[in-house]
């Protein structure tokens, strides 16, 4: 059986090998305190992302990125669809549309949101109020705009999950943050043809409509995914969003999971959800599945 690992958003120039390594740790201690551990066979696979993400995210500040003519400046990427993630996490966080106006000047406040100030000001008061490691708002904002809205980037690291994915013999396939996002894209362009024994999300942002909106259209099970499991933990406001049938009409239906308490110095942190025991149980189950 194959143990396929995704990883989210902000992994540029971490070696993958060692992130592959963090997160086979963290989740066999886990199952060792559980008394029991991976399978000896498992094989253990990380498509790695996250240069080729920062890459092409970073080429989108640039005269005519990617082949696609802009306005000459990074001004041009602000428009609904830049700040709808933002002011989503906003409002989930319970930010007031005041606290944000309070950041600007008053000429902009006149002129109304889609402007560039405008993104600055929701992520400084997000800053403020959301603590997600080592990873920035501003940052995070411009990879998930960056793969929703550019096809030359989403074609790039879609190729890389589906090369990986495309292997030999089932898998289960444990996604967080943006990853979990890239996942179900590219294994709804493969339309069946790997065998996902289970599909867990952890830390994953789908419930937003910000990015549900940019899904394929209908939303529906990837086929021959025998089970789609996500965990949360209701501090996480990337992912506070249960993937249940308000946002998530599809059948059969995801299982959901609010009680993670990731105990990292953010709520969205992988080693806080690799570390849970009902995530831990849930792999365990998929990887000793044998139907």
């Amino acid at each position: 059986m194959r143990l396929i690992f995704v990883h989210g958003i902000a992994q540029q120039g971490k070696n993958p090998d060692q992130l592959k390594q963090l997160w086979y740790e963290v989740l066999q201690d886990n199952l060792q305190l559980a008394g029991t551990a991976l399978p000896a066979d498992v094989e253990i696979e990380f498509p790695f992302y996250g240069d080729v993400l920062f890459d092409l995210t970073a080429q989108l500040a640039q005269p005519q990125p990617l082949g696609v003519k802009l306005k000459g400046s990074a001004r041009s990427l602000v428009d609904a669809d830049r700040l709808a993630f933002p002011l989503e996490l906003a409002s989930n966080a319970g930010i007031s549309p005041q606290q944000i106006e309070a950041q600007l000047p008053p000429w902009v406040r006149e002129k109304g949101p889609l402007q560039w100030e405008w993104v600055h000001a929701v992520l400084s008061v997000l800053d403020q109020s959301i603590l997600l490691g080592d990873i920035t708002l501003q940052q995070a904002t411009a990879e998930v705009h960056a793969y929703l809205n550019y096809p030359a980037v989403s074609e790039a690291v879609d190729a890389i999950l589906s090369a990986a994915f495309g292997g030999e013999g089932p898998c289960v396939i444990v996604a967080h943050s943006l990853g979990t996002v890239v996942t179900y894209r590219v294994l709804t362009a493969l339309a069946g043809s790997v065998d996902v024994r289970a599909l867990i999300t952890l830390g994953s942002p789908l419930g937003l409509n910000a990015i549900r909106h940019k899904l394929p259209t209908p939303l529906a099970m990837p086929r021959r995914v025998a089970k789609w499991q996500n965990a949360y933990d209701d501090r996480d406001v990337v992912a506070l969003l249960p993937l249940d049938q308000t946002r998530w009409d599809i059948q059969p239906s995801i299982e959901n999971f609010s009680g993670v308490s990731n105990g990292t110095d953010n709520a969205h942190s992988i080693s806080g959800y690799l570390n849970d025991r009902h995530v831990g149980r849930w792999v365990a189950d998929a990887l000793a599945s044998q139907a």
